[in-house]
């Protein structure tokens, strides 16, 4: 801002680096300083931003690792603010974590149900989606996943796209390990269902993870549509028409 003079001596504004400016106390001029990296690295007026800068670069890797863990569920999912959205949601629960000192705090070590419900398309639940209609469950012990979709007649449940001739639901397990990084999964999907005014019968999917396991598991289930033409089916071209959600979180 170019300085701005009122009298002889008096000016408002900055002027190379010094901050001139009027208080209640009369005019004053401030240089301006100028902190390196390294002195916030070890000054100790600089420790809370250092814990902090330490707390949010673990979040950040932790919310990366969790949307790696659903790629293949989301293959086809464009959501332009799906990593602030994870992010956003992982700093929440980071703030979680009473066990840790300040500066290595997690969200893996905080309450991970806050990801219960976790809308990776932006269009709304599954479970609105579904109306509803399936239960999940999980076997530690086993590392069985299963999810029953109810029996229902597709053309007056789901709220299809006006060019959906099928549709396909898909159920994704991860269990991750936020701290070693890995992550074990499974997928399994129905065939492409026909929309119409029949029936369908009850449906189960199984994902199996390994028993026994104390890492974190998420179960997230995904609806999207497919047109049919000339004997083939293709996606439905259209963003909106896909539901993809966190159904269920089991953290020890």
């Amino acid at each position: 801002m170019a300085a701005k003079q009122f009298g002889t001596h008096r000016l408002s504004g900055t002027v190379g680096d010094v901050t001139y400016a009027q208080t209640k106390k009369g005019f004053t001029a401030r240089e301006r300083t100028k902190v390196n990296l390294a002195e916030r690295m070890t000054a100790q007026n600089f420790q809370s931003w250092r814990d902090h800068t330490a707390e949010f670069g673990v979040m950040i890797k932790e919310a990366k690792i969790f949307r790696s863990a659903f790629t293949d569920l989301n293959w086809n999912v464009k959501n332009k603010g799906l990593v602030q959205q994870t992010m956003k949601l992982m700093n929440q629960i980071r703030k979680t974590d009473t066990v840790s000192l300040r500066g290595q705090r997690r969200a893996s070590k905080g309450d991970l149900s806050l990801l219960m419900g976790f809308d990776f398309t932006g269009n709304g639940s599954i479970e609105t989606a579904l109306n509803g209609g399936y239960t999940a469950s999980f076997d530690r012990i086993t590392g069985e996943v299963q999810v029953v979709i109810d029996a229902m007649i597709a053309g007056q449940r789901l709220a299809a796209p006006s060019s959906a001739t099928h549709y396909m639901v898909s159920l994704a397990a991860a269990a991750i390990n936020f701290e070693s990084e890995s992550i074990s999964k499974a997928m399994v999907s129905t065939e492409k269902i026909l929309i119409n005014q029949d029936l369908v019968p009850a449906t189960t999917l199984n994902a199996p993870l390994p028993p026994n396991s104390t890492d974190t598991v998420f179960i997230a289930l995904k609806l999207e549509y497919f047109t049919e033409l000339n004997g083939s089916t293709y996606p439905v071209m259209s963003n909106s028409s896909i539901n993809s959600t966190v159904i269920g979180v089991d953290q020890l």
